[in-house]
């Protein structure tokens, strides 16, 4: 993005949040969101999370039903 349009948005946010809308947690769930979908770590996170281990056998519904 062009640095004129994340100042728009920073504008933005702190009229609507206020000073401190860097920490308000609301903001910050919506920020960690996009970021998880970007495959980006949380803030304050440095290195992306794991994903859970996967089981080493498939459920049992599945192994039933050939799935």
């Amino acid at each position: 993005m062009e640095d004129e349009a994340l100042a728009r948005i920073e504008d933005q946010l702190q009229n609507e949040v206020g000073e401190n809308w860097e920490a308000d947690a609301e903001v910050l769930r919506g920020r960690n969101a996009t970021r998880r979908e970007h495959g980006l770590p949380h803030i304050g996170e440095t290195r992306p999370r794991l994903a859970p281990e996967a089981p080493g056998r498939r459920p049992l519904w599945r192994r039933v039903l050939g799935r």
